[in-house]
């Protein structure tokens, strides 16, 4: 499941939530009962193993 942030529109807090693909989003701030908006964050995402440019072909080009 993946986790979404959100973020409040009065109070300006960030809020975390563990949320199935299709649930409805959260709406309101539990701490000031706000609006709340989901924010796009940046994630880290690597692939290691066979089969990966950074396993496989990044060696012979370096070279």
């Amino acid at each position: 499941m993946p986790v979404y942030e959100y973020l409040c529109e009065k109070c300006k807090k960030t809020t975390e939530a563990l949320q199935k693909v299709d649930d409805p989003p959260l709406e309101t701030c539990e701490s000031c009962g706000g609006k709340l908006n989901k924010s796009f964050n940046s994630m880290n995402f690597h692939l290691y193993g066979p089969g990966f440019y950074t396993t496989d072909n990044k060696k012979k080009y370096l070279k």
